[in-house]
């Protein structure tokens, strides 16, 4: 029943890869210039990578995976959209810095991936496109050496319940958890990056699972991982809401409404030896 949501999604990801490159939200001339796309959280909970394995799930047109790879790590970034791969691509061997980059969708790992890594890493965007975080903990115990370190940071399951479009107040408007494993369907012309009314996307369409907080903890405990922290913060990476402004550290916090409600969190977590 999935595929046809994962089908959708991959038109759509596919077709947004070109956007997001040109768009100033991923600043791709800026990292070309050296300018790292990890933000401050991921960069000091997951610390020294020198010299690791890291896997990168999710990896989209692959700037993430190439920062961690700046910072020493031995980088494999994996993403469904043969577009972004193809960008991750090209963007290692023009700034010839080594990154595997392989394409698959996350829950076919096993049948295009033998290697176990020091380190799985995912972030920001990531969680809403799995219908099943049981099987995706199963895969990431299964890509971990013994003793390996799992790392998410996320938008917090609190943040996606918020109607974006209403600006003087904060309103909840979504479901915290799908119902029945049901999608949330959504139609928008141009995606989170570029507002610019001439971008008019021919894929539309996209489907998206809400998660509990419970559920994500749950399902990297019931795959035997040991989680070591579970931390939340009160601002975004991105304009979540109309009232949300970017401040110097690259995060997003409300301006007039003074919230302090959870907006990110992240989990460390380690593979028994």
């Amino acid at each position: 029943m999935n595929e046809k949501y994962f089908e959708a999604n991959l038109k759509r990801w596919d077709e947004v890869v070109d956007i997001h490159a040109k768009s100033k939200f991923y600043d791709l001339e800026g990292f070309k210039s050296g300018k790292t796309s990890l933000l401050p959280i991921e960069i000091e909970e997951l610390g020294d990578v020198k010299g690791k394995s890291l896997l990168h799930l999710q990896c989209h047109f692959g700037l993430d995976t190439i920062s961690w790879a700046r910072l020493g790590a031995k980088v494999t970034g994996i993403d469904f959209s043969e577009n972004a791969i193809k960008k991750a691509r090209e963007l290692s061997k023009e700034l010839d810095i080594p990154a595997n980059f392989i394409q698959t969708n996350i829950y076919d790992i096993p049948k295009n991936i033998s290697e176990q890594f020091d380190i799985v890493f995912t972030s920001y965007g990531v969680l809403c496109w799995l219908p099943n975080l049981e099987k995706w903990a199963e895969i990431i115990d299964l890509c971990l050496k013994p003793g390996g370190t799992f790392y998410i940071v996320e938008s917090h399951p609190f943040t996606d319940m918020i109607d974006y479009e209403i600006k003087d107040n904060l309103i909840l408007k979504y479901p915290y958890t799908s119902k029945d494993g049901e999608p949330l369907k959504y139609e928008e012309d141009g995606t989170y990056t570029d507002t610019d009314e001439e971008t008019i996307l021919e894929n539309k369409t996209g489907y998206e699972w809400a998660h509990s907080f419970s559920y994500i903890i749950n399902s990297l405990l019931s795959a035997g991982l040991q989680i070591e922290y579970v931390h939340e913060f009160p601002y975004g990476f991105f304009a979540k809401h109309p009232d949300m402004k970017k401040d110097d550290d690259g995060f997003w916090r409300f301006e007039t409404l003074k919230q302090e409600i959870p907006l990110i969190f992240s989990i460390k977590a380690r593979k028994p030896i």
